[in-house]
């Protein structure tokens, strides 16, 4: 196995991570302003580096498909070992600050919604159903219109 390699290959991965990471904190941003222009740029980026971290990982898969970084870590010794522990510990907090940051906006998110939801069933006029309805409650009550009264 080739250690630069995979190293490179890691490095690429972890500031894919720290892209998408950045990308969040100001999603959240825009977010908290509820600026859709801005919001849409957004997300087009994040589908932008989405797609690159699926590249990077194609490659990864291909180069490195049984490798695991935890093993190549415990069999590693000196320097390189110091270098995978480095980037593993650097992936693993990017994992979970990502992970974070996403879980954040899909609530401020839902609180969007909700709010746009409240504000529209307070403008829109409440309807009668279009659906049956029990006429049998009141039976002399009819709204028909006719020239001869049988119940007299």
């Amino acid at each position: 196995m080739d250690f630069s390699k995979l190293v490179s290959l890691l490095e690429r991965l972890l500031r894919c991570h720290e892209e998408l990471l950045t990308l969040g904190e100001r999603k959240t941003g825009v977010l908290k302003l509820g600026d859709m222009q801005k919001l849409n740029n957004l997300l087009k980026e994040e589908d932008f580096q989405i797609k690159k971290l699926q590249t990077i990982e194609m490659e990864r898969l291909t180069k490195f498909a049984d490798v695991k970084l935890g093993v190549v870590v415990s069999k590693a010794i000196g320097e390189e070992k110091l270098v995978l522990e480095n980037i593993q510990s650097k992936l693993i907090k990017a994992y979970e600050a990502l992970k974070s940051r996403n879980s954040l906006n899909q609530e401020l998110l839902i609180h969007s919604l909700q709010y746009v939801n409240m504000s529209l069933s307070l403008i829109q006029p409440v309807n009668e159903p279009a659906t049956y309805s029990n006429s049998r409650a009141n039976p002399y009550n009819t709204n028909s219109a006719t020239l001869f009264d049988s119940k007299a």
